[in-house]
């Protein structure tokens, strides 16, 4: 290219004072992108700072210190005595266009992986803005005790040791560990040592951790079917072999299993309050899936969903409580007893596996903040974490009955409201099984109520339409009016 065509390209170059874009800014991208897309070749060479300058209305310092950036990039090289030449890049190793989103990396180049496609179609990606009368799986915000934690805070921070700071002891803090293994034996009936726990950034981060840590490629879990999306998920992008299992009134059907699928390698599953049907493992069952994982060498994980909320009657004892040939991983959260954003949960493993896991949390992410760790600690040591449980306990018994009777009176003709004996939401069973429940839920959203369609937990299970409703957050005096609401939107 000759000096005269270069200058005339760039000479045409429309800059724009009144964008807020520095002047610079803008002459600096545009010649990079025109070295990029092949309108300015290798060893083309600029005009000199003085006509360039002229030609686009800027100072000389302006286009001078743009060519000084573009050659410490590498994209232009200054020849003594000769001027500002293009630099010789490989540009078979550049694009030929410039992407016109604001992502240098072409969408189609993203969906093109198989892994991404699959985090992205993922239903447990999917996020709903605020927090909304009747949204599973929030706890009662509004009554969350924020003085009593704050001087559990004021206090960690005052008198803490400056390696709270830090970033703490891999697997978790000790006092935390000896808080969770009171708590367990307490209310599950688990006898463990706290060297058993792994405290983790919630639940989900306690699965990946599991199935990263055990599962091979191409391993096989059984899965409860409908059930825990983001378990399901996790595990297939792991490369594992999910296979569905359904639900009968006993809970996870172990015999469908057995029928239809090769041994398993871990089986998932949530027998204290199966997610989302609220189905409780009877004991039998209990007692036949230890059996099957003692016989077949397999990894049970028991997911102890909503286990502090029961309104009807015992909880029968956690898998892990039973368990004594040591193929139980139990895992817990503090999102649904205290709120979502502390984010900490924890795993109890056989010894044997405490140290894996521990290193693949530290691989993958770090350790959990011990400042959150110790306030936690302290909560639950002096007593308000169980005052707070036995609290919400009588709340959320008070907001299912208030629930439970509005959408009697008001949407009847409607659903046919499941009995919920534990958990934080019920099920309505839509009475007009024709009915598109996810349009259904649709409708809801737009009146401004939350809800979640129950097919959005089903992997190969189809069920009879039905919606879920969160009563946990939903504040008694605005219960009816948002019933009403729902009802109205979703019409006869």
């Amino acid at each position: 290219m000759s000096r005269h065509r270069g200058g005339a390209l760039l000479s045409t170059l429309q800059l724009d004072p009144s964008s807020g874009i520095p002047l610079y800014r803008q002459l600096e991208t545009a010649i990079r992108q025109m070295i990029l897309n092949g309108a300015l070749p290798p060893n083309s060479r600029l005009p000199a700072t003085r006509h360039l300058s002229g030609d686009l209305g800027v100072s000389r310092l302006t286009v001078k210190n743009v060519y000084e950036q573009l050659t410490s990039e590498g994209f232009l090289q200054s020849r003594q005595g000769d001027g500002t030449y293009v630099a010789d890049i490989a540009t078979t190793e550049l694009p030929l266009e410039i992407p016109a989103s604001e992502s240098a990396y072409p969408a189609d180049r993203l969906t093109a992986s198989r892994r991404a496609a699959l985090i992205a179609a993922s239903r447990s990606t999917t996020r709903l803005g605020g927090v909304k009368a009747f949204r599973p799986g929030v706890p009662a915000l509004d009554q969350f005790p924020r003085k009593v934690w704050a001087a559990a805070h004021s206090k960690v921070m005052r008198s803490g040791p400056d390696d709270l700071l830090g970033y703490g002891p891999p697997g978790g803090l000790p006092d935390l560990k000896r808080a969770i293994a009171l708590h367990v034996r307490d209310h599950r009936g688990i006898e463990c040592r706290p060297e058993q726990i792994v405290v983790t950034a919630g639940a989900q981060q306690a699965f990946v951790l599991i199935a990263l840590t055990l599962l091979q490629y191409h391993a096989v879990a059984w899965c409860e079917d409908p059930g825990h999306i983001a378990v399901r998920d996790a595990m297939r992008l792991l490369g594992v072999d999910v296979k569905s299992v359904p639900i009968d009134e006993s809970g996870f059907d172990l015999g469908y299993a057995t029928r239809h699928y090769d041994s398993a390698g871990l089986i998932f599953v949530t027998p204290s309050h199966q997610h989302p049907l609220g189905v409780t493992m009877s004991l039998n069952r209990r007692l036949e899936l230890l059996d099957y994982a003692q016989q077949n060498d397999c990894w049970i994980v028991e997911d102890d969903y909503d286990s502090e909320y029961r309104y009807a009657d015992r909880a029968l004892p956690a898998l892990l409580a039973l368990d004594h040939s040591g193929h139980v991983i139990y895992t817990g959260s503090f999102s649904k007893s205290l709120f979502p954003a502390l984010r900490l949960g924890y795993l109890i493993s056989p010894p044997a596996l405490v140290e894996a896991c521990t290193a693949a949390q530290t691989l993958l992410s770090q350790n959990v903040s011990p400042l959150q760790q110790r306030i936690l600690s302290t909560f639950m040591l002096d007593g308000s974490f169980n005052a707070h449980i036995r609290k919400m306990r009588s709340l959320y018994r008070k907001r299912r009955d208030l629930v439970t009777d509005c959408l009697s009176q008001h949407a009847s003709h409607l659903f046919e409201l499941e009995p919920c004996r534990a958990g934080m939401h019920l099920i309505g069973w839509l009475r007009q099984s024709s009915r598109n429940e996810v349009d259904v839920a649709q409708a809801i959203w737009d009146s401004g109520v939350d809800c979640l369609p129950i097919s959005i937990y089903c992997d190969q299970q189809a069920l009879r339409p039905g919606i879920m409703f969160g009563f946990a957050c939903a504040a008694e005096a605005e219960i009816e009016e948002n019933v009403r609401k729902l009802a109205a939107a979703i019409g006869t």
